[in-house]
């Protein structure tokens, strides 16, 4: 009987540990551009190349400064530098906990159309895409540009001197200058 009691115990504790593994996985939430890992900027310019969103990462660090994570497949640490500037009213706590989800790429897809995935995994924003789909695409559209998510009209930066708008009417997409 003891031994029985035993072995239940250790197969109920490597199930919550296999549990708690799962849940402690990390992912990009929305794609993200660098040119160089070690200087990723908040703003997420649209240049160079591209992190898809639902990526696990590892080694998670974040403060009010910045994040920092590794991406285990491409052997790569990434370093994101917060700018307060670009995010008024929003705090680099507030920014750090939204780069980074539980959930991977097929929960965060969940509900979107073929066209919106396959334009999400190009990095594209497209005509008709729901803002949960531009968001995957693009990011969060920086504060100093778009007051809000609930416009209809965001400004996303391709890079420091030159932006573009996205157009939304009835939640979709009208109108994209990306």
């Amino acid at each position: 009987m003891r031994t029985r009691a035993a072995s239940l115990a250790a197969i109920l504790a490597l199930a919550a540990a296999s549990g708690a593994s799962a849940a402690d996985r990390l992912y990009t939430a929305y794609n993200i551009w660098f040119e160089q890992p070690t200087k990723v900027y908040s703003t997420n310019y649209q240049k160079g190349s591209m992190l898809p969103a639902g990526t696990e990462v590892k080694d998670v660090s974040r403060s009010s400064k910045g994040v920092e994570f590794t991406d285990p497949k491409l052997g790569l640490k990434f370093s994101f530098e917060f700018v307060g500037k670009h995010h008024p009213g929003l705090t680099g706590e507030q920014w750090a906990k939204r780069i980074l989800t539980t959930r991977d790429f097929a929960a965060l897809s969940s509900g979107l159309s073929a066209a919106e995935i396959k334009a999400i995994k190009a990095g594209k924003v497209q005509a008709g895409m729901s803002k949960k789909a531009v968001i995957l695409a693009a990011g969060y559209p920086p504060e100093v540009g778009t007051a809000s998510t609930k416009l209809d009209t965001w400004k996303y930066w391709r890079h420091r001197f030159g932006g573009y708008l996205v157009h939304f009417s009835s939640g979709k997409v009208s109108k994209s200058e990306q």
